[in-house]
C-alpha cells in the first residue's frame, strides 16, 4: 500500500504522516499541536519529527498568530507561537512534493464503504487535494439521497489524517446534482474540467 511504502521509505510512519501533511498543505503553517492533530500522531511525536524534518531542510519556521482570551474577557490579546511550513526552496522540494502526491494513500474501497453508512450514494468524485490540485473548489463531491449529514461529516473527517489535510466537500441530492450538471454549475464544471477521479456514478452521467 502507498502509506506503507512511504513509511518504509522514511523508516518512520509518524515522519511519513507529517511530511505528507506539510507537503500537501504548502501554503499553511502548523504549530506542533496542530500538526499532531491533523496528522493523527501524538504531540511528542509531532514535535520530535518536525525538528528532524526541519534539520533536513524540508521545513522552515514561520510565525502564527494565535488568539488568546476573547469573548467577554478584558485582557484578550495575541501571542506568537512557533509554527512550521514546507520549505519550497529546498533543493528537491518540487520532486518530493510530486512524489508524495502520487503515493498519497487514498483507499478508494474503504472511503466508499465509510460513506455508504451515511445514506444512499449515487455519485462520489475525488478532486482537489485527492488528485494533487488544492486549487479546486472541493476535494470531494458527493450526491445521494436520505443522507445523514452528521454521519457523512464524521466519516469524511476520519480520512483526514491519512490524506494529511482538511477535506473540503460538497454534498447534493441526486436530483440537484443532475440539475447542476445540466446547467453546468461552476463548482461541478471546475471539478470535472480538471483532473478528477470518479469513484461512484450510479447516475451514469459522468
Amino acid at each position: 500500500m502507498a502509506d506503507e511504502f512511504l513509511s518504509s521509505l522514511l523508516g518512520n510512519p509518524n515522519r511519513a504522516r507529517l511530511l505528507r501533511l506539510f507537503a500537501l498543505n504548502q501554503s499553511q503553517a502548523f504549530t506542533a499541536a496542530q500538526a499532531a492533530k491533523r496528522g493523527g500522531v501524538s504531540l511528542s511525536a509531532a514535535s520530535r519529527e518536525i525538528k528532524a524534518l526541519a534539520k533536513m531542510g524540508l521545513l522552515k519556521k514561520a510565525k502564527l498568530s494565535i488568539q488568546i482570551g476573547g469573548g467577554k474577557r478584558v485582557h484578550a490579546g495575541k501571542q506568537k507561537e512557533d509554527a512550521w511550513t514546507f520549505d519550497a526552496s529546498f533543493t528537491h522540494a518540487a520532486a518530493l512534493s510530486k512524489f508524495i502526491h502520487e503515493v498519497s494513500p487514498v483507499q478508494h474501497k474503504a472511503l466508499i464503504s465509510a460513506l455508504k453508512g451515511s445514506g444512499r450514494l449515487s455519485t462520489v468524485i475525488l478532486s482537489g487535494s485527492f488528485v494533487g490540485d488544492p486549487s479546486r473548489p472541493a476535494d470531494l463531491v458527493i450526491a445521494g439521497d436520505a443522507l445523514n449529514e452528521s454521519r457523512l461529516d464524521a466519516a469524511i473527517r476520519e480520512f483526514e489524517p491519512a490524506l494529511g489535510s482538511e477535506i473540503r466537500y460538497a454534498v447534493f441530492t441526486t436530483p440537484e446534482f443532475r440539475y447542476r450538471l445540466t446547467i453546468e454549475d461552476r463548482l461541478i464544471r471546475e471539478t470535472l474540467d480538471y483532473p478528477h477521479f470518479v469513484l461512484l456514478d450510479k447516475t451514469r452521467l459522468l
